[in-house]
């Protein structure tokens, strides 16, 4: 058994590796570390944590071994994995890391190497910047010709979303010194607008510097992601990764859902009969993955189930995303899907509101570069329609600055439709496909995207 003296001011728990069952133990303290590193207390932890293995039949749930108290066993239905990024086999990480996202689409990540203190003042800066008076984020709002600022009116499936937001991107420059309003930072999401240094004097620092973290752990996520496919380093195809590392035109989303009294007893009669809104309708996230740090103390994420459709009628159809503190969840998004020719899922995914308690979260959506058609990998056209072939692709190709620049746009207003992988499909009738090529020949990546000036051509599918 490996000691990692590491410990959480949460619990202290001294954290240990256990080699036969490929699991990290927690223990309450250092002592207890001591009678477990025993052999004969080696060989019982080691048959305790294969004997929940066995139970729960999934190897990548976690064994939380607790001296204070033993946890009731879940089945894989019922909660999302548990992934330890220290996992010193590669090979059993790059797998729990494919079938999680193969599966739910969604992982619990722990020990990121994100530093704690980091973390922490980066909640302190969100909690700071939703704490200002409205107008003074009102004047932040984004609007039809720049995707970045604050916003509160946000539309997630045609359906208005009970939160409020402020987002941050890679600047066009890709140098955060160069001023935020510079030209040299135009891009087709447009320009960061930051509070000024009067009214949350740490902020921008301190978003940087998470923003700079994530892009990294999302670099690292995605080439696990990219070997378990069986791409091999160098090739064309994973040249991709490259690509993106250096190009990526990801965003920071800072997320405050206020708590929703909505429907709730003390309303009249009346407004009973409508369900409470949604901090966000039900979607799938439109990049190659997402780095969500979520709040320990509201929980309102939830996941479609893995097994079942896509139509979610009934509270049963989804499982609450509980995040293990000082975790962050992981999902996959729509581009990944398109890359892997399906095998990664991008999950069904919700945010309930809570009639009593407040919530954070900020996800970082980890995109391509606005100019980069996503392919499926060893995609063969001329197979498409034989269901036997492996190497048959399931979708087109699809442009990123397109996809991207309808998403925005149907956050911002109703188009009539939402763009979805769907519409990529071999099989289907939609126009998005030789649209993007319309778009692209009108369109500069380096500027920013005008809703309005383009609104025919996005409403054509």
């Amino acid at each position: 058994m490996i000691a990692d003296d590491r410990s959480t001011e949460r619990d202290e728990a001294c954290r240990c590796w256990c080699p036969a069952s490929k699991w990290w133990l927690e223990l309450e303290s250092a002592e207890w570390f001591v009678v477990w590193n025993t052999k004969q207390e080696r060989a019982t932890a080691a048959r305790a944590c294969n004997a929940r293995r066995r139970k729960r039949n999934a190897s990548k749930v976690n064994c939380l071994i607790m001296a204070s108290a033993s946890q009731s066993s879940t089945t894989i239905a019922d909660e999302i994995p548990v992934i330890d990024f220290l996992n010193p086999d590669a090979a059993d990480l790059q797998k729990q890391i494919y079938q999680a996202c193969s599966t739910w689409g969604f992982f619990q990540l722990i020990n990121h190497q994100i530093d704690d203190a980091l973390i922490t003042s980066f909640k302190d800066a969100m909690g700071d910047f939703f704490s200002l008076p409205y107008e003074t984020k009102l004047a932040l709002k984004r609007d039809p010709v720049n995707a970045r600022g604050y916003f509160d009116d946000e539309l997630t499936k045609r359906r208005r979303d009970w939160k409020e937001c402020l987002d941050v991107g890679v600047p066009g420059s890709r140098n955060w010194d160069i001023p935020d309003g510079d030209d040299a930072n135009s891009c087709l999401d447009g320009y960061n607008r930051f509070p000024s240094r009067k009214d949350c004097p740490k902020f921008r620092d301190v978003i940087v510097e998470y923003f700079d973290a994530c892009a990294r752990l999302s670099d690292q996520l995605s080439r696990l992601l990219s070997s378990a496919l069986g791409v091999q380093e160098g090739s064309e195809e994973a040249k991709l990764l490259d690509r993106m590392m250096h190009n990526h035109t990801s965003y920071l989303r800072m997320n405050y859902y206020p708590f929703c009294n909505v429907g709730s007893a003390g309303e009249e009669k009346s407004n009973m009969d409508e369900p409470p809104p949604l901090g966000i309708s039900p979607h799938r996230d439109a990049g190659f993955l997402t780095v969500l740090l979520q709040d320990n103390d509201c929980h309102s994420l939830q996941v479609a189930r893995y097994e079942d459709g896509d139509d979610k009628d009934t509270d049963a159809d989804w499982v609450t995303v509980h995040p293990v503190p000082g975790s962050l969840t992981i999902n996959t998004g729509d581009m990944a899907m398109i890359w892997s020719n399906g095998q990664l899922r991008a999950p069904l995914h919700r945010v309930l509101t809570d009639p009593n308690k407040v919530r954070y979260s900020a996800p970082f959506f980890y995109n391509p570069g606005y100019d980069e058609f996503i392919t499926p990998l060893s995609a063969d056209y001329e197979t498409s329609s034989s269901s036997s072939s492996t190497d048959a692709a399931k979708y087109r190709p699809c442009l990123w600055g397109y996809f991207r620049a309808l998403r925005f746009a149907g956050d911002l207003t109703d188009l009539g439709v939402e763009i979805q992988t769907s519409h990529y499909k071999v099989d289907s009738d939609s126009n998005h496909p030789e649209n993007q090529i319309v778009l692209m020949g009108q369109i500069s990546f380096q500027e920013p995207f005008d809703v309005d000036k383009y609104r025919q051509i996005l409403q054509m599918s």
